[in-house]
């Protein structure tokens, strides 16, 4: 997702304070973590400036004084932090555009940071009642502004587009802008077996556009009773193959990136940044992990999904799935104790530091599987999504489904203020700067 990224509420309440300042602009200095392999800026920290940094303010204009850059300009190189010279247009009736004034001021600022702050792309963004708006600082290119939380809202304006004839269903749902936001968004979808096959059936049936792919697994002669779109003839096909096949039968337009990769190798990071929303459906703990702490560190929503089949003597006495979206301000897999450190610590070995583990006992068994159950759980998610990026009012961001009684309940959970994954004290919005759980390759034993 490029752009520039807020942790919800972290946005709103920034133009609420700005705005509150009896017509005058008012003016506010975001740092932020430049990630140049999705281009985007995850905001880290906004000082609203007090009276006393102004050389003058009025209602159509502010100046800052010198010794305010400049203390800018170094904290972004100390830090290695982009700068976010943010202003408001208190008196504007639409959504705010930059002025000429504001062309020659940031033209000064920009050369400014130029010479001595960091070596990055610097933005300027301007605030008014009725919307925002950011751009590259001294020039006219222009930045999203998201605000990440229990939504995905983009918060500058949506460029127009033309919605296809196919989607008027859905349009008479959530509206020409909401099926616009969903088609644009880049979807990551991780694990593409029985709910992920699923997943990707109803992302080409919902009209969205590019999704990513990650799945290691070949097509097996067992898959075919449950994974949407496999054939007999299958067997033995990289399952995201087949999965895109069967989206591109369903959206010929669709731009599938597919990539036959364990998620949790070192290499496919850069596949999973790319993304602006990913479905995560996996049954393996470290796969969970790791997608996890990217939703937090990277500021992309997650949502995680699973079915769980119990059996005894040949008897079913449980069917139960959950449903949780992981994004800043959501308690996360940690916090909800969902994982398994032990579990997590076997699936990142290689293969040859397993065999030399003498703590690691033998291989996974299978467990039970049905379609019908992984389809109640992956029409939740979807539900979910909806709810989080179109005017769809589907609140909950936590469900388990029982399938013995019938029952989908919402359930709680508060995020762990110190909690390693989805704090500030932790990974939160710190991007390529904190370690992420991944598989290092092997290179035997060194003495």
């Amino acid at each position: 997702m490029s752009g520039l990224r807020f942790a919800s509420p972290g946005y709103r309440q920034l133009a609420e304070q700005l705005l509150d300042a009896d017509g005058l602009e008012s003016c506010a200095i975001g740092y932020a973590r430049y990630e140049s392999s999705c281009g985007s800026w995850l905001v880290a920290d906004v000082q609203v400036l007090l009276e006393d940094a102004y050389e003058s303010r009025g209602p159509v204009s502010a100046t800052l004084k010198t010794a305010v850059l400049v203390e800018v300009a170094n904290r972004s190189r100390v830090s290695g932090m982009a700068a976010v010279f943010i202003h408001t247009h208190p008196r504007d009736e639409s959504c705010p555009c930059f002025s000429k004034i504001d062309d020659r001021g940031e033209a000064e600022i920009a050369q400014f940071m130029e010479r001595r702050g960091a070596q990055l792309p610097h933005l300027a963004m301007v605030i008014g009642p009725h919307g925002t708006r950011a751009r590259h600082l001294g020039s006219g290119e222009p930045v999203d502004i998201w605000e990440v939380g229990e939504t995905l809202s983009l918060r500058s304006p949506l460029a127009p587009d033309v919605n296809e004839q196919s989607m008027d269903r859905q349009i008479r749902a959530f509206g020409d802008t909401g099926q616009q936001l969903l088609r644009r968004l880049h979807y990551g979808v991780v694990g593409v077996g029985g709910t992920g096959s699923l997943i990707c059936q109803q992302l080409a049936h919902l009209g969205v556009d590019t999704v990513t792919l990650i799945d290691p697994d070949l097509v097996e002669t067992t898959n075919l009773n449950r994974v949407v779109g496999t054939i007999p003839s299958d067997v033995g096909a990289p399952k995201v193959e087949v999965a895109a096949r069967m989206m591109r039968a369903i959206r010929p337009s669709m731009t599938i990136v597919a990539l036959c990769a364990d998620v949790v190798d070192v290499g496919n990071m850069a596949s999973l940044t790319a993304c602006d929303f990913i479905l995560l459906c996996t049954d393996s703990h470290a796969s969970r992990a790791l997608v996890n702490q990217v939703a937090y560190q990277f500021f992309i929503p997650v949502i995680d999904m699973g079915v769980s089949i119990t059996t005894a003597q040949g008897d079913v006495t449980h069917i139960t799935g959950r449903v949780q979206m992981l994004s800043p301000g959501l308690a996360c897999l940690t916090c909800t104790r969902a994982l398994d450190g032990d579990q997590i610590r076997q699936e990142l070995m290689t293969p040859e530091q397993r065999m030399a583990d003498r703590y690691v006992i033998g291989e996974r068994v299978p467990q039970p599987a049905v379609i019908s159950i992984n389809s109640t759980v992956s029409s939740l998610a979807i539900t979910m999504l909806l709810g989080a990026v179109t005017p769809v009012p589907a609140k909950p961001r936590f469900q388990r489904y029982d399938g013995i009684r019938g029952e989908v309940r919402t359930l709680a959970s508060n995020p762990v203020h110190d909690c390693i994954a989805c704090s500030r004290h932790g990974a939160l919005g710190r991007g390529q700067n904190w370690d992420l759980p991944v598989r290092q390759p092997y290179h035997g034993n060194r003495s």
